[in-house]
Formats: structure tokens, C-alpha cells, sequence
């Protein structure tokens, strides 16, 4: 494989990142963390196991050819390392809710998504989004640490930094976080989640850990491109109304009733007008789509929890959503996969 990457050329870059392969290695290298395979199909299958469903073709020599998937769980966090020894082609479908953040530690890679391709060496950052499909190819000395983010996770923490449901799929930029700085952050990052991997004392550390995640979640956050990297800029340059805020409480508590955009404007007293004025400067929507924000976001939350009485339609009805099928549909365009799905992974 004859990929050119300018990562070659940040020394510094290269450095770093041949250091956080040597780091992976020494805390993910242990025998029983270890999924080893000298067969092309056995290997796309037990990588389907672990991430999501794919198609894997060799490249390169087949005598070549050993997978080696190194994984470890840190909290809420999947850390692995991955590498074929030999030149290989996968495709990747997206099919599982959950984000992963790929980071060359060595060789090559080159990857093609819906918004074009791209290449690179050591220190190339490569972010898939939940049902965003992926066509890489990798060199044989390619060796990759991934982090695999739980996508209910990252859309929690998103909607807490916004005040308010996502209303469409969080989907990042692929290849938006090579700029240097941003990488070497990231991989700082990696060098302490990595460090604290098996560690002996985990009552002690899981505070740490805690805020290790924490920290993961506001780094994609607030230094990656995503779908919703405008709306935080916007939030954290301003504070909302004061009637903005209040009708934003009102709608929480009143969202299983049949609320109009009259009886909100009355119940925080002011007119019609201020009232849609204030939320499309502060948060760029509507109360109306809020309040259908917030419904969509207590389905999931009564889909996701233990205690689920009645069917998922008697849970829509509940939650004020009359039209059965463009409930459906619209739920699959907030969260990416439909009602039924999410409940079975509850399950």
C-alpha cells in the first residue's frame, strides 16, 4: 500500500503515537484479552462480535495474515487495539449504536465514507458514527487503538450540555479531529484511560474513572465536528431568557399532556410571539419541536428502562404521539434505529 500521509512529517506526531501503540500494548497485551485468527472469515466474524457487522477481504499475502484484536472494558469505555499483519479491505455497516474513535499507532490506513476519503499514518483519528456505513483498507503494518463510545451515552451528555432532547442522529465528521493539536490532546487522553486499565485498587479508581469517561465524552464533544457543534457554540455563547427557561420547565413537566403553544405562552407569561422569538435566537427551534423533543426523548427513556408497561405504541399514546407511523419514522431520525430496536437491546 503506497499511501502519503503528511502525519510523516509532525516528528512529534509520529513519536506520540508510536508511544501510545507501546502503551496499548503493555496494557491490553494479556493473554485472555486476546482474540487471535489465521482465517479471513473467522476473523470478520468475531470482529462482528465485538463491533458492527462486516465484510473482510485480504489484500495482501494470505500467509500474512494473523488478526489480532486486543480489547479491555473502562467503565462505559471499550479500549482495543486491532491489526491483520497483512494488507486487507473491510467495510463496516454501522448497524450498532455506539461511536468509534480509531487512532494509527502504526502503518497506514485509508478510509472512504459518504463524505470522501481519506488517508494516514501514524496519528491519523478516524471517528465512525452509529449508521454511518465505512470502506477502509490497511497496510499489513497497520496496528490501530480504538475506543468504543455507547452512543446513548454521548447523546446524554450532548442534550445535558444543550438543555434540551436531540431532535436528529448525532453524527461526527470522520476525519475532522486531524489538526494537530486536537490529536495530541486526544491522544493524551488515551494514555491515561490506558493507564488505568486493570488497575488493582478499582474501588479507588472509580471515581477516576468516572471522570475519565467524563472527559472522553466532552473531548468529542467540544474539539470534534459533529451534527450538533454549531448548536453548543451557540449555547455556550449566551444564557437563554429568563421565559425561555421557564417555558423549558413547563414543558418537562406537562409533556404527557395535550399542551398548545397559547397554553405555554400563558403559563410563563408572555405572548405567543415572545415566546417563539426567544426560543429560535436561544435555541434555534421552536417550543412546539421542543415539547415533541422532549416526548421523544421519555419513549426512549420508558423503552430503555426496567420497569416497561404496555406495548411500544401504548408508550407512544402516553407520551402524546397520535399518528403511529410518522412516530416511528421520526424516532429512527432522532436516534438512528427504530422503537423496537431499542427496546430489544433493553431487554
Amino acid at each position: 500500500m503506497n499511501a502519503i500521509s503528511c502525519h510523516d512529517a509532525d516528528l512529534h506526531l509520529a513519536s506520540e503515537s508510536h508511544y501510545l501503540g507501546v502503551r496499548a500494548e503493555q496494557a491490553l497485551g494479556t493473554p485472555d484479552a486476546t482474540l487471535f485468527s489465521l482465517d479471513v472469515d473467522e476473523a470478520s466474524t468475531r470482529l462482528s462480535d465485538v463491533y458492527n457487522s462486516n465484510r473482510l477481504r485480504l489484500a495482501g499475502r494470505p500467509q500474512d495474515f494473523r488478526m489480532r484484536l486486543r480489547t479491555s472494558q473502562l467503565g462505559r469505555l471499550g479500549l482495543a487495539t486491532l491489526a491483520f499483519g497483512a494488507e486487507i479491505d473491510i467495510e463496516q455497516s454501522g448497524d450498532r449504536p455506539f461511536v468509534l474513535v480509531t487512532t494509527q499507532v502504526s502503518g497506514f490506513s485509508r478510509v472512504t465514507t459518504a463524505v470522501g476519503t481519506a488517508e494516514g499514518g501514524r496519528g491519523f483519528v478516524v471517528v465512525d458514527s452509529a449508521g454511518q456505513s465505512v470502506r477502509k483498507r490497511f497496510s499489513g503494518d497497520s496496528e490501530r487503538c480504538n475506543v468504543r463510545v455507547d452512543q446513548a451515552a454521548i447523546d446524554a451528555k450532548c442534550a445535558a450540555l444543550l438543555d434540551r432532547p436531540l431532535d436528529r442522529p448525532l453524527h461526527f465528521s470522520p476525519f475532522g479531529s486531524n489538526n494537530g493539536s486536537v490529536q495530541r490532546r486526544w491522544m493524551g487522553l488515551l494514555q491515561m484511560l490506558l493507564g488505568y486499565v486493570g488497575a488493582t485498587a478499582p474501588a479507588a479508581s472509580e471515581p477516576i474513572i468516572h471522570n475519565l469517561e467524563e472527559a472522553v465524552l466532552l473531548h468529542l464533544l467540544l474539539e470534534h465536528e459533529h451534527s450538533y457543534s454549531e448548536a453548543l457554540r451557540q449555547a455556550r455563547t449566551g444564557l437563554a431568557p429568563r421565559h425561555v427557561k421557564r417555558a423549558e420547565d413547563y414543558i418537562r413537566a406537562n409533556a404527557r399532556e395535550a399542551l398548545t403553544l397559547a397554553r405555554i405562552a400563558e403559563a410563563v407569561g408572555c405572548s405567543v410571539r415572545t415566546l417563539g422569538e426567544g426560543f429560535h435566537k436561544a435555541r434555534g427551534t421552536t417550543p412546539m419541536n421542543f415539547l415533541r423533543q422532549v416526548r421523544m426523548a421519555g419513549v426512549r427513556s420508558d423503552l430503555q428502562g426496567d420497569c416497561r408497561p404496555g406495548g411500544i405504541a401504548e408508550i407512544a399514546l402516553a407520551w402524546g404521539f397520535n399518528h403511529l407511523g410518522r412516530f416511528a419514522a421520526d424516532y429512527r431520525r432522532c436516534f438512528g434505529e427504530s422503537p423496537s430496536e431499542t427496546r430489544r437491546r433493553a431487554t
